[in-house]
């Protein structure tokens, strides 16, 4: 049965993390809700049309407040793409350990995992990719952001599944591979209009898989 609940010892107490102070609470809100906003724009209408002014707008906030918090465009967006990777992670972990209880822990996470890929949040993430590979300031920016989701995605499947993860030398690398198929199927579906370009793709990768940390 894969680990699903986390260690009281990692949240910390009171005495370690005091609450904020009122002044510095306003300016987490005020960041949190230009976060939200840049995300809420980007999902719904793509990097193209992800500006500070439109952001702003949907804040209900000034540009000033934006560049007090965020020095550029750039270091706005990767700060919004951590928020938005985190989001993904906490949301899979939450369905995960929802529907865990049936006992097939991996089926449950590739499923999962595929269903994820069909969420207009990711599939707009990827925008973020192509956009980086003419603007490099905004891949030097990007660059740091995604090498931790990386190793926040690889982290989350070890502690799901932490036997397997310790008994074959393989598992990252598994991981990584489903990663990129269905990333690379959502992609393809996305282009081609094909729903089922992601069911597809698990229905065949699911057997390999199984084989690799299974048999």
């Amino acid at each position: 049965m894969p680990r699903v609940v986390r260690s009281l010892s990692t949240l910390a107490s009171p005495a370690q993390s005091p609450p904020p102070r009122p002044t510095q609470a306003r300016s987490l809100a005020t960041r949190a809700r230009l976060l939200d906003s840049a995300i809420e724009t980007f999902v719904a209408q793509g990097y193209a049309a992800l500006t500070t002014t439109e952001v702003c707008r949907r804040a209900r906030l000034s540009q000033g407040a934006l560049f007090k918090h965020f020095a550029s465009k750039a270091g706005l967006v990767g700060a919004m793409a951590e928020r938005l990777f985190a989001a993904l992670i906490e949301d899979f972990r939450a369905a995960f350990s929802e529907a865990a209880t049936q006992g097939d822990g991996l089926g449950v996470a590739l499923r999962e995992l595929a269903r994820s890929f069909g969420e207009r949040r990711l599939l707009a993430a990827l925008e973020l990719y192509t956009a980086s590979r003419t603007d490099p300031v905004l891949r030097a920016q990007l660059a740091p952001v995604l090498a931790r989701h990386h190793a926040n995605l690889l982290r989350e499947a070890r502690e799901l599944f932490p036997r397997t993860a310790a008994s074959n030398s393989d598992f990252d690398a598994i991981v990584d591979t489903v990663i990129a198929a269905l990333q690379g199927a959502a992609l393809s579906g996305l282009v081609q209009d094909d729903a089922d370009a992601v069911r597809r793709s698990l229905a065949w990768l699911e057997p390999l898989v199984r084989a690799e940390l299974e048999g």
